[in-house]
């Protein structure tokens, strides 16, 4: 059994994957706790979801606002769409200290460079805590 998540969350990284791609996470903040992870038990890339994206809002007729003239640009802060719209997941063993059970959780990370950021890092969320 599982629950869903959709909470931005802040990872501590270890070395880079390469390419782009962030590096497989150490530990994480949820909700005030500190996570340290044991183990890394797989990684995946998924794909996002286009019809959240700033074109297909706009085509739905909803007010989006973006710079320059294309509709297809994306609004500060929004999901890619697009052939770029992957984030890559890692599914974790992490427990929240000595002594506490640990349990399975599912990271992922949209890549600064298909958000068009400048900076090294990617946007993190917790998608899925695996019972």
């Amino acid at each position: 059994m599982s629950r869903s998540f959709d909470e931005v969350v802040h990872v501590r990284v270890g070395q880079s994957g390469g390419r782009g791609e962030p590096g497989a996470p150490t530990a994480f903040v949820w909700r005030g706790r500190l996570f340290v992870v044991r183990e890394v038990l797989a990684t995946w890339s998924a794909r996002l979801p286009w019809w959240q994206g700033v074109a297909a809002r706009a085509l739905r007729g909803e007010a989006v606002e973006v710079s320059g003239s294309s509709a297809l640009a994306r609004e500060r802060g929004a999901r890619p769409a697009g052939p770029a719209a992957d984030e890559q997941v890692w599914r974790v063993v992490a427990s929240a200290g000595f002594g506490v059970e640990p349990g399975t959780f599912e990271l992922a990370c949209e890549p600064a460079a298909a958000r068009g950021d400048q900076d090294d890092g990617g946007r993190w969320r917790l998608v899925r805590v695996v019972d």
